[in-house]
């Protein structure tokens, strides 16, 4: 997967302090950052205008611009002589992503003589990642990224809606070592977070279970983020605090914070995220959150902590990823009362939500539980030929959330939630095929195991993506 991302740093998103660091094409690199794929890489400017914008720059402004033409900007023509430095660098690209999946049956319920029923499930056609990015460079400084998205757009009988996935400006403070970005932004988090919606550069289909859209540790976006990298050790030093919008309650101020250090192809770093009085983003009824608090809380404070380690070097790609979510909640009864009428809660989430296990008692309202998880990943790029490179890979990936339910249109996960103790093990084996750079055909196959009714259960699942990466080029 190396050459697909060191395309993506040089052909989109620009120089870099990190990619000039990196070795010549033919030896080992790493893996690129989740910037590099994503959006502008988020290794800050350099001190000197034009050395983070993208590669290829917009047409100059013309010297003789008409006034009418300004559209209240004031006089471009003025601005453009002030420098040869092109006033306007953009660039227009994005991702198409083809996903086809099918699971096997899945236990689904318990009959009246306590033997465990199963469901077929029909296979699954879709299109998961569809984006339209704009990133560019005012005075190749001034830096701002815009990406919209469709996802789910699959379906031949409704259309999606177009979506806000990320829109942001940059004010480069001190160059590398601290820039400001605000707008709605993906936060740096672990390996994946800003990663994810460039689909044909990364190993795999299905992302890390904690930024699964069915059980989100967090929310994947935030409002202000301030990032810098220091020189230390013959790396990089790289770190971040962010806040935002997030799931906020009144005047709480959510804080996050990472920091990962970079040399010769080793990431190790670790992220913070602390919400404070948080609610939930979704209501019962309105489908799995957005964030971490659970649809049935009144409200929540919790803190995520864990770390990482990726090592891309001599063709192999592995990572490694831990993740704890502390919470401390409340309940709200009476959205309680909805899971026990319509949610088919197990023994084991009515004995959590109600007293003695019986909906019609009261209500257990205190909160207090850890979500966990952690995976494993490791790749092998091969090459067949000068245009084309197979990358096998392996994934086990880990989850445990005690407070969630399996009806996912109630806020719950049909994953966790339908383990008697919610959690479930997967593994994975699958291949990358990349006939070029900015195409990938990913297949691969899972196992999911969990106890269901008192019993281990194991269902496997097939998956296909097929994923372009595209780019307007007039």
């Amino acid at each position: 997967m190396h050459r697909i991302s060191k395309w993506l740093a040089l052909a989109l998103l620009g120089s870099s302090p990190v990619a000039q660091a990196q070795p010549a094409p033919s030896d080992p690199a790493p893996e690129a950052t989740p910037d590099e794929a994503t959006a502008p890489e988020a290794t800050p400017p350099e001190d000197q205008p034009g050395a983070a914008a993208p590669t290829e720059p917009a047409a100059a402004v013309d010297d003789a611009v008409p006034a009418e033409a300004n559209g209240g900007w004031g006089d471009l023509a003025t601005l453009t002589a002030e420098t040869a430095e092109p006033l306007h660098r953009a660039k227009l690209y994005g991702f198409i992503d083809f996903h086809v999946e099918k699971v096997a049956r899945t236990p689904s319920g318990v009959d009246g003589a306590g033997e465990t029923v199963y469901t077929r499930n029909p296979i699954e056609v879709d299109l998961p990642n569809i984006h339209v990015m704009l990133q560019g460079a005012i005075r190749g400084r001034f830096r701002y990224y815009l990406n919209l998205a469709s996802p789910g757009a699959g379906s031949n009988t409704d259309d999606e809606a177009i979506v806000l996935r990320n829109a942001w400006l940059e004010w480069p403070l001190l160059g590398r070592r601290l820039v400001a970005r605000v707008g709605k932004t993906y936060r740096r988090f672990g390996l994946y977070n800003e990663l994810l919606d460039a689909v044909p550069t990364f190993i795999g289909i299905e992302s890390p279970e904690l930024f699964d859209k069915d059980h989100l540790l967090l929310t994947r976006t935030t409002s202000v983020m301030l990032y810098g990298e220091a020189e230390l050790a013959g790396g990089a030093l790289q770190y971040s605090a962010t806040t935002g919008n997030d799931e906020r309650l009144g005047h709480a101020i959510p804080l996050g914070a990472d920091l990962r250090f970079v040399r010769d192809g080793l990431t190790v770093g670790t992220s913070l995220y602390r919400s404070g009085a948080a609610g939930p983003s979704r209501a019962v009824g309105d489908g799995s959150p957005r964030g971490g608090v659970a649809s049935w809380m009144s409200e929540d404070a919790f803190v995520v902590v864990g770390g990482f380690v990726e090592w891309a070097r001599q063709g192999w790609t592995i990572q490694v990823e831990g993740w704890q979510a502390r919470h401390d909640g409340v309940r709200d009864p009476a959205a309680l009362a909805t899971l026990a009428a319509d949610g088919d809660l197990n023994a084991a989430q009515l004995e959590r939500f109600f007293v003695g296990g019986d909906p019609t008692a009261a209500a257990r309202t205190e909160a207090r539980y850890d979500v966990r998880t952690a995976y494993l990943r490791a790749g092998r790029d091969v090459s067949v030929r000068d245009d084309l490179m197979v990358t096998p890979y392996l994934q086990v990936d880990y989850y445990d959330n005690p407070e969630t339910i399996a009806a996912k249109d109630l806020g719950g996960d049909d994953e966790a939630g339908l383990a008697d103790d919610g959690r479930f093990t997967k593994f994975t084996l699958g291949a990358v095929i990349q006939p070029g750079p900015a195409v990938a055909l990913k297949l691969d196959g899972s196992g999911h195991l969990q106890t269901f009714n008192g019993s281990s259960e194991f269902y496997p699942e097939l998956r296909l993506s097929l994923s372009y990466l595209w780019e307007y080029a007039p």
